[in-house]
C-alpha cells in the first residue's frame, strides 16, 4: 500500500508533456523513489500564482501530499512542477487525519517555491487523473462485486445460501452491471488517452461519471450482502 495513484497521476503527466522536468523526475517515478502527488484544483490551487518561476498562495487538497517529494499543481491553464519533501523551499505541508493513510491528503501552501511550469498542461492533468482515479474506482467495485457474491454462496440462512433469496439477488446483479458499464467506459477512456485531445477529455470524463458511483454504489451493496456490517470509525 501507498500513493500509488497519485504518483500514477504525476508519472502520466509529465510522460505525455515531456522536456526537462519529464527528463529530470520520470527514472526516480518509476523506480519508487519518488512519490508523486497532485491537486486538482476546486480547493483553492487557482489562487495560487507565479512570479519570476517562483509559486506563491494556498493550493489546498493536495492528493497524496503528505507522502509526496513532487506536486502537480494546476495554476490557469498550465500545471506547475514543484518539489516537496525535505529541503523543499517555501513549502509547507499539513496533513490532517486522514480516512484513507494509505496516501494522506495534504493542505499546501506555497511561499516563494521554486517551480517548473508545464504550459497549457492542466487539461492533460485533468484528463489522465480522471482516467486513472475511474480505473482505481472500477477495480474497487469489481473487488466488492467479487467478494458479494462469493459470501452470497457461502452464507447459510433459513437453512439454504443466502445467494438463493431474491433480494439478495438483486443487490449482485446490480453490482454486476454497475461493474461492466462503468469498466467499458474506463477501457474507451484508456484507448482514447494514445491519442489525447478532446476525445480523451471526453471520454476521461464519462468513465469518472460511470465508475466513481459504480464504486460507491458496490460498497454500498457490499455491505448490505454482508448483513450490514460495517467499519467503525473512532
Amino acid at each position: 500500500p501507498g500513493p500509488f495513484v497519485p504518483t500514477v497521476i504525476t508519472s502520466a503527466v509529465l510522460a505525455a508533456i515531456g522536456g526537462d522536468a519529464a527528463d529530470a523526475h520520470l527514472p526516480r517515478l518509476a523506480d519508487g523513489t519518488l512519490n508523486g502527488a497532485v491537486a486538482l484544483g476546486g480547493g483553492g490551487a487557482d489562487g495560487v500564482t507565479i512570479t519570476d518561476h517562483r509559486a506563491s498562495g494556498d493550493v489546498g487538497n493536495v492528493l497524496g501530499g503528505g507522502l509526496a517529494g513532487l506536486l502537480l499543481i494546476p495554476v490557469g491553464d498550465d500545471v506547475a512542477v514543484i518539489e516537496a519533501g525535505d529541503g523543499a523551499t517555501g513549502v509547507t505541508v499539513t496533513v490532517p487525519a486522514n480516512l484513507d493513510p494509505t496516501r494522506r491528503t495534504a493542505k499546501v501552501t506555497l511561499d516563494g517555491a521554486p517551480v517548473v511550469v508545464l504550459p497549457g498542461a492542466r487539461q492533460t492533468l485533468v484528463d489522465i487523473a480522471r482516467l486513472l482515479l475511474a480505473a482505481e474506482a472500477v477495480g474497487m467495485a469489481a473487488a466488492c462485486t467479487d467478494m458479494a457474491a462469493e459470501y452470497a454462496k457461502e452464507r447459510i440462512q433459513f437453512g439454504r445460501p443466502i445467494a438463493m433469496f431474491q433480494g439478495v439477488k438483486h443487490h449482485c446483479a446490480n453490482m454486476a452491471v454497475a461493474t461492466e458499464l462503468a469498466t467499458s467506459a474506463v477501457w474507451d477512456a484508456a484507448r482514447a488517452a494514445a491519442t489525447g485531445g478532446d476525445q480523451l477529455s471526453y471520454a476521461a470524463a464519462v468513465a469518472a461519471a460511470l465508475a466513481i458511483p459504480a464504486a460507491d454504489l458496490c460498497a454500498n451493496l457490499n455491505t448490505q450482502v454482508h448483513g450490514g456490517i460495517a467499519i467503525t470509525w473512532e
